[in-house]
């Protein structure tokens, strides 16, 4: 994955297409919030994983603190805390295709954009029974017609 080039961006990746059946570590950095002085808690959620929480600390992230990271019995969440002024290096393998949310559990703070969208083995999916794609009845007046 590639980080955005601003990491203070109003706008960022949103996709990231990861490659199937490989091991992911994410390192989630929390700095500023809008006010030039305030850093907040944010628990993070992974759909459709757990993940390893490999460790966090204080201040910004480091290579160095990857000697820090707990490798033989990290706890295995589906969410983990971010702490004011903080990191947390997460890891996770990319086993179950599909496109899986990644976010905020704060609501506002999602609407905000603190949400990424990580896609993995969608190939392997196939496509999407049309009884899905709708709800009751509406399945017979949608599926198939024409949308103007």
């Amino acid at each position: 994955m590639k980080p955005p080039s601003n990491p203070n961006s109003t706008y960022g990746n949103g996709v990231y297409m990861l490659k199937f059946n490989t091991t992911i570590d994410v390192i989630l950095q929390n700095a500023n919030a809008l006010n030039a002085n305030v850093s907040e808690i944010h628990p993070w959620h992974l759909h459709g994983h757990d993940f390893w929480v490999l460790g966090y600390g204080e201040g910004k992230f480091s290579k160095k603190d990857i000697g820090k990271f707990n490798l033989k019995n990290p706890p295995l969440r589906n969410t983990a805390v971010i702490f004011p002024y903080g990191w947390t290096a997460l890891r996770f393998v990319t086993d179950n295709p599909g496109v899986w949310a990644f976010h905020c559990h704060i609501e506002p703070h999602l609407h905000m954009g603190m949400g990424v969208v990580f896609a993995e083995g969608v190939h392997l999916v196939g496509n999407i029974p049309n009884e899905a794609l709708s709800c009751g009845l509406t399945g017979k007046m949608l599926i198939g017609k024409p949308h103007n």
